[in-house]
């Protein structure tokens, strides 16, 4: 999965803390009726909710005890989980807007678990370069937050990966384990098409051949009648094609990536394909993934 490199487009659930985190990771608003349908309507990157639920569109932040008040400084506790960087990007992105100091650690029980905890570390360091990095010398996920300041916050990734982060919960996958300042858990999802794709140029199947020649400034474009992907056309065809052909009759069959297909599908798509149309359960044309 690959963060998408912008401010993040945050929902949020009614539940305690909720709605004071959420505009603390970036732009928020309530989920407002279906909470599927308000995701890819809001093209959300996180929604922050009183619980973890099956819910997998999107990446979730579940907030325990968090009051902003209350925070001084904040640790994201890292492992070899799935959730680990996003644990870390959390961390950095809430103490860039508290203005609070972050950092990312790793448990190690003995000397023997070091260099697996400072390998944790590195991985997740190229993610967030700018945030210290320690190894604990702790023997239980108690300790190593016993061992955190005052007004420290936490952040850990939901249950799975290491040692160490399985012991932040109980059964039920209820966090048992809390800093001063409380403690966030997140879980990540693969970031979605809706999520990276843009507004692209779109042709409608009428449009004359020589009119679409002048404005197509990419490799192929999408074909839309009535708001619906009907096809696609490359340059090569257009350059082919009578000028006073029209661009329907020109045009390939569509081929397109549902709205909230993982991201990484798109390696799927022929690489000629330089603008990818990306469709909604309807086949509407919602946006495009540039290349």
């Amino acid at each position: 999965m690959t963060l998408v490199d912008r401010g993040w487009r945050v929902l949020w659930t009614r539940g305690d803390g909720c709605r004071e985190l959420a505009p603390a990771l970036g732009e928020a608003g309530p989920v407002e009726g279906d909470l599927r349908a308000a995701c890819l309507r809001q093209r959300a990157d996180l929604l922050v909710a009183r619980k973890l639920t099956s819910f997998g569109l999107i990446s979730v932040a579940v907030p325990h005890g968090y009051h902003r008040k209350d925070v001084t400084g904040i640790v994201a506790a890292v492992g070899g989980g799935p959730h680990s960087i996003l644990a870390a990007v959390v961390a950095e992105r809430l103490g860039t807007s508290l203005d609070v100091p972050a950092a990312i650690a790793s448990g190690s029980r003995s000397s023997r678990e070091d260099a697996t905890a400072e390998s944790l570390l590195a991985e997740v360091g190229t993610v967030v370069p700018e945030l210290p990095a320690k190894v604990v010398r702790a023997d239980s996920a108690r300790a190593l937050v016993a061992g955190l300041p005052a007004g420290s916050l936490l952040v850990v990734g939901a249950p799975g990966g290491s040692w160490m982060q399985r012991q932040f919960f109980g059964p039920g996958r209820r966090l048992v384990v809390k800093a001063p300042a409380g403690a966030i858990v997140v879980r990540r999802a693969p970031t979605r098409c809706f999520q990276a794709m843009v507004e692209g140029m779109a042709f409608g199947p009428a449009m004359p051949v020589r009119e679409a020649r002048r404005l197509l400034v990419t490799a192929v474009a999408p074909v839309v009648d009535e708001g619906h992907l009907v096809g696609i056309v490359s340059r090569s065809a257009l350059d082919a094609a009578s000028p006073s052909a029209v661009v329907g009759a020109v045009a390939a069959p569509p081929i397109s990536l549902r709205d909230e297909a993982p991201l990484d599908d798109l390696d799927m798509v022929p690489e000629e394909i330089d603008l990818v149309p990306v469709v909604d359960g309807l086949g509407r044309l919602r946006g495009v993934l540039q290349r």
